[in-house]
């Protein structure tokens, strides 16, 4: 056999094991994303038993996990007392707000030094207008190998389930509970999740979504309920534009020393001008509370 026939097949055979290692390697048994409270990341929300809840909430609750991590499995019993228990906790309020963590997706909104004041400022427009709020962050994903594999496999579009398990959860929660309003909130990476999930909950009047920084690839639907930022106020994110030179650049400088005069940075340590979202910056806080107070004040 020929070298060069020879070469080629090893390429080939090494290129074959490393797609069938990426399959093997993404979770077989999907794992319900989970919901915190704000400021009370160390727990998650799910309900201790049954006592108390209304038998027509149980019954759809076992329904709906079943339907999304199928019977008699341990991921859908788990799913079933989340869905209990953010129910419960939305029992008095008016509208829940959600948030999506860039990155990897483990993070929380305290975590996010700019989106913390974003969210409280938004939390202090709604309350002020009378209503109550919840607020939590979404875990779509585990601090594990497995955890950012499946996140890798999401941006991909190879791993949906995610914005399918926060899009049940929301339709379970409107469904139940009448008067309850949502608003879907998230960053860079996670603005793909408030993306996704909002198409599939589009046709629900009750439900909004606030999203800042997406990738440049991702495609937003034009939608009233649907507030889409790729601009912080004070300059255009470089990193949702697409835009490399400034990248390349602010990185080159902050190297050589030089001091940037707009924060933002992606993957912890890229610099990324703009990409940075602060309830500080005024013309991005007329923007917000202008939406906010259409759709949900």
């Amino acid at each position: 056999m020929p070298d060069y026939i020879r070469k080629f097949n090893i390429i080939v055979s090494i290129g074959v094991l490393a797609c069938i290692a990426f399959v093997l390697a993404v979770p077989r048994a999907i794992e319900p994303c989970r919901m915190s409270q704000m400021d009370d990341s160390e727990s998650y929300i799910r309900a201790d038993s049954l006592q108390g809840v209304d038998e027509a909430v149980i019954l759809d609750a076992r329904q709906e996990a079943d339907n999304t991590y199928g019977k008699e499995t341990k991921s859908a019993d788990d799913y079933f007392f989340q869905l209990l228990g953010i129910y419960e906790c939305c029992l008095d309020i008016d509208t829940l707000i959600i948030f999506n963590a860039g990155g990897f997706g483990w993070d929380t909104v305290a975590d996010a030094q700019g989106w913390i004041t974003v969210m409280r400022g938004i939390e202090s427009f709604i309350q002020d207008s009378g209503e109550k709020t919840f607020v939590v962050d979404f875990e779509r994903t585990r601090r594990s190998i497995d955890g950012v594999i499946s996140e890798a496999a999401s941006f991909f579009g190879l791993y949906p389930a995610k914005s399918i398990d926060l899009a049940r959860r929301i339709s379970f929660l409107t469904r139940n509970l009448p008067e309850l309003k949502v608003l879907i909130t998230g960053e860079s990476n996670g603005a793909a999740l408030v993306e996704e999930t909002f198409r599939l909950l589009q046709d629900n009047p009750r439900v909004a979504a606030f999203q800042t920084g997406p990738t440049v690839f991702q495609k937003s639907i034009e939608h009233e309920r649907s507030l889409v930022l790729r601009h912080n106020g004070e300059i255009p994110d470089s990193f949702s534009q697409g835009d490399i030179f400034t990248i390349l650049r602010s990185n080159l400088e902050a190297a050589l020393g030089i001091n940037q005069e707009h924060p933002g940075d992606i993957l912890f340590y890229i610099g990324a001008p703009g990409h940075y979202y602060t309830w500080e910056y005024p013309e991005f806080r007329i923007i917000v509370t202008e939406f906010l107070s259409v759709h949900l004040s």
